[in-house]
């Protein structure tokens, strides 16, 4: 055990070498990251959360769909607002939808990592720019336009951006 922990000391070392040769500021935070999973009705639901810099619990679910969730004051409020989500997610698997739904964000995950790509490894025309920009827009309204129109099942906590 003594021999692997030296060795994944020596891993990290090795590590922080070549990001600080790359320009990084490295900052090591020794602490403990916490990996949850859960099963809802037969959908696994993962979160990762660890202490940043900054004191804060920083959460993020990794599946069915990766999202950062937040920073937190306390691990208290990283298991109030995972006791939120799984009861969202269990509310939201009683829909016939709910399948379409995951696929949606995943897509949508997918093309944030295809914009990147795009701007980093492309020099996108001005005017291209400006219509993903107004797709986004339509999006955008779009998302708020079927909340519109749509019956509120879940009141135990506000939405976090609509």
């Amino acid at each position: 055990m003594l021999l692997k922990k030296q060795f994944l000391d020596l891993e990290q070392d090795i590590h922080e070498i070549k990001l600080r040769q790359m320009g990084g500021d490295v900052e090591v935070i020794q602490g403990i990251m916490h990996y949850v999973s859960f099963d809802v009705e037969g959908t696994l639901v993962k979160y990762v959360y660890h202490i940043n810099k900054k004191g804060k619990f920083f959460l993020q679910r990794r599946a069915p769909y990766p999202l950062n969730v937040g920073a937190y004051e306390s691990q208290e409020d990283v298991i109030d607002i995972i006791r939120h989500d799984l009861a969202q997610m269990r509310n939201a698997k009683k829909s016939k939808k709910f399948n379409k739904f995951i696929e949606i964000n995943k897509n949508l995950n997918c093309l944030m990592r295809n914009f990147e790509d795009l701007y980093l490894y492309y020099n996108v025309p001005r005017q291209q720019a400006e219509k993903i920009e107004e797709t986004i827009d339509h999006l955008k309204n779009l998302i708020y336009e079927t909340k519109d129109i749509s019956e509120r099942v879940y009141f135990e906590k506000d939405p976090d951006t609509l």
